[in-house]
């Protein structure tokens, strides 16, 4: 005959958690199994009220079912206390602000020693006489290569530099893409060539420094976090390489970033969340085959904590994040300037399947969200389909329907998208006010999917048309 399971919520740091033990097990029984070592003069046990609580309390004797223990630490609560304290010290200096702080000092500096300079030789080229050139061109030329090398080191450094020290950033999604950005960015200063030649070089060194910021920091710690940053910058290394090199002109890059960011939305959720063999199931106990000589031995299982459960959870978490932050990156990047230049013109079908993948973009972008509870899968991708939108209503095509006025280019051209952009606020507004589902709901959310996976399948072949692979591949082979 089975035991009969008794039930207790567990109060912690980490928050509340339920749990069930079998009946007759004590409060120290149950703490063993959670891996909590009740020996430590600094851990209390305690009622959901603060009354001491006995280790030997039995569940379902002493403590009926659906209790309430709290688990406290004195050391954990004096530091909270003593952080807290330092907070309401130094509020003006946030972590938030001193790293905003950081990053733009690192930004200004290159972007005055190392930027500028490479535009301003991109600007002189030309004149026949540099000194005929824009005078803030024929100024920002004469800083020297050395100066500029010097800032792209320094800055570099000072990029590298959180993530090697700090365990706190390494652990940050957000500072896994951001400050590798800026030690590309940085990089940029060690470009020696000049001209329009050094501006497309200057994203390829960039892309390629940053890759190698976050290799070094996934051989530093190998947390989920950090190999999905890793796995983003190849994604972007790979566009950024593939458009810069002569062989693949043909090649537009911005259909495919598009199509990985809504993809890597889409796969966000699955790419997430990962949990350990050895929690899962005893293999050595579900074995049928013999293991090979080389064959790694099969791993005990592991006992499932609590504890083990938060850091399985937050490694999922910080890995989402990451996930829909380089989605949305990638999104916003490739999909304003397709959407802002693209055309239904048939040419091999690149223009009129263009226009077709931007649309279907959009609406992926839009109802794919419906299932998601992360605030931020929720708001980012709509954001960035918000963007990608109001590039494609002041875009190329929208202009070609307003006919010119004497020597004025499409006077009229603004008021267009603005019309458009006007009605659909309001009538959302309206029908997010009035609109009640009662009983078509589930009708509503099946069209919706059915459009959804509809236009999900079309972003492949449209993203191939519309890049130029399809014409590449047929000038290759003919």
């Amino acid at each position: 005959m089975s035991a009969t399971m008794v039930s207790v919520t567990v109060i912690d740091s980490d928050g509340a958690s339920d749990f069930a033990a079998p009946e007759g097990t004590t409060v120290a029984g149950l703490c063993a199994m959670l891996a909590i070592d009740l020996t430590l003069p600094s851990v209390r046990v305690s009622y959901a009220d603060g009354r001491p609580l006995d280790g030997g309390a039995v569940l379902g004797r002493d403590l009926p079912a659906g209790s309430t223990i709290a688990l406290s630490s004195r050391v954990l609560s004096a530091q909270q206390v003593n952080e807290a304290s330092e907070r309401q010290e130094n509020q003006w200096l946030s972590p938030v602000l001193a790293l905003l702080g950081y990053c733009f000092i690192v930004i200004g500096a290159v972007s005055a020693l190392c930027l500028l300079p490479m535009i301003a030789d991109a600007a002189l080229v030309g004149f026949a006489h540099p000194e005929d050139g824009p005078k803030w061109a024929v100024e920002a030329a004469k800083i020297p290569l050395w100066a500029r090398g010097a800032c792209a080191a320094v800055c570099c450094a000072a990029s590298i530099l959180p993530l090697f020290a700090s365990r706190a950033v390494r652990s940050r999604p957000a500072l896994l893409l951001l400050m590798p950005a800026l030690a590309g960015y940085s990089a940029i200063g060690f470009v020696a060539m000049s001209g329009i030649h050094a501006l497309s070089v200057a994203p390829v060194i960039g892309v390629w420094v940053a890759l190698a910021v976050s290799l070094a920091v996934v051989s530093l710690t190998t947390t989920p976090t950090a190999l999905s940053a890793f796995f983003a910058w190849i994604g972007a290394t790979a566009l950024v390489t593939i458009g810069a090199y002569p062989m693949f002109s043909l090649i537009d890059i911005a259909p495919l970033t598009l199509l990985l960011g809504v993809f890597l939305f889409l796969m966000a959720p699955r790419f997430a969340l990962r949990v350990p063999d050895s929690q899962l199931i005893d293999s050595t106990s579900v074995q049928t085959i013999a293991s090979r000589i080389r064959q790694p031995p099969m791993q005990k299982p592991s006992t499932l904590t609590g504890g083990r459960m938060a850091d399985a959870l937050g490694h999922t978490d910080a890995r989402y994040m990451l996930l829909v932050a380089a989605s949305t990156l990638f999104i916003l990047v490739g999909g304003i300037p397709l959407a802002y230049t693209v055309t239904p013109a048939i040419t091999f079908g690149r223009g009129l399947g263009g226009f077709i993948f931007v649309i279907m973009s959009i609406v992926v972008l839009l109802t794919a969200p419906r299932g998601i509870r992360a605030h931020a899968g929720q708001i980012l991708p709509r954001i960035a389909a918000a963007g990608v939108g109001c590039a494609f209503l002041f875009g190329t095509w929208a202009q070609s329907w307003v006919a010119p006025i004497g020597n004025d280019k499409y006077p009229l051209f603004p008021l267009l998208p603005l019309v458009i952009l006007l009605i659909v606020a309001v009538a959302t507004v309206l029908w997010m006010t009035l609109h009640v589902p009662k009983g078509h709901a589930a009708l509503s959310g099946t069209i919706l999917d059915f459009v959804q996976t509809f236009c999900i399948f079309t972003l492949l072949p449209a993203a191939v048309m519309s890049s130029g692979l399809f014409e590449f591949a047929w000038r290759a082979v003919l």
